[in-house]
């Protein structure tokens, strides 16, 4: 058995101040509005367009103290109509469920390592289904795993999280890059997290319509 150090440098987490509560949190978890040349305001999703922007808490309540302070057209110099507040209204909804659900999963998924379930890695999954024979598995893929990863993981049961591969080594408490997971699929630890999704995916639909 190979035991790996953890890293014992802290990274640095860039933080931002919502421009409502002005409280600061992590930059991943805040949402970032940003000007267009135009003047029309956008959602930056991925925190990275060019122009000028400003940070909300992706809560509700900072939502509606927004609208009644007009802080975000002071802040951006631009209108903010109706139209948009209902888009970042439902953006913000959204995100909040997958949040939840994400954090329901890495729950699940740090269980299972300490009760030793999860597989780690596509050599561990594959040397683990040529010992057992045992190929009914869960995979479990980052967002932005390779596209070799994907390949392996095709002909399996597998689910595409909406977490990154920094996430995934979080969980696993590894600092190599976790690209895919997987548990057995018959196993507790599978089914919950099955159940979890097809929750969320019924509520989602549910909105929908």
């Amino acid at each position: 058995m190979r035991f790996l150090k953890k890293d014992s440098k802290e990274k640095h987490i860039p933080q931002r101040s919502c421009a409502v509560c002005r409280v600061k949190n992590d930059k991943e978890n805040l949402i970032r509005l940003v000007k267009s040349p135009d003047g029309r305001i956008f959602i930056d999703t991925e925190k990275k367009l060019p122009g000028r922007g400003v940070y909300i808490c992706s809560d509700l309540e900072c939502l509606e103290r927004a609208k009644k302070s007009g802080i975000i057209s002071h802040s951006l110099k631009a209108e903010v109509n109706n139209d948009f507040w209902l888009e970042l209204e439902e953006y913000i909804k959204k995100s909040g469920s997958e949040k939840s659900v994400n954090l329901k999963i890495k729950s699940v998924l740090g269980l299972a390592r300490k009760a030793g379930a999860l597989l780690i890695g596509s050599e561990r999954i594959e040397n683990e289904i040529e010992k057992s024979g045992h190929k009914k598995i869960l995979v479990i893929l980052a967002e932005n795993s390779s596209e070799g990863v994907k390949k392996f993981a095709a002909s399996h049961e597998k689910i595409l999280l909406d977490m990154t591969i920094k996430e995934l080594s979080e969980v696993t408490g590894l600092r190599d890059s976790v690209q895919i997971l997987a548990l057995p699929l018959n196993s507790g630890f599978a089914k919950r997290i099955i159940s979890l999704i097809n929750k969320d995916t019924e509520r989602s639909n549910a909105v929908e319509r």
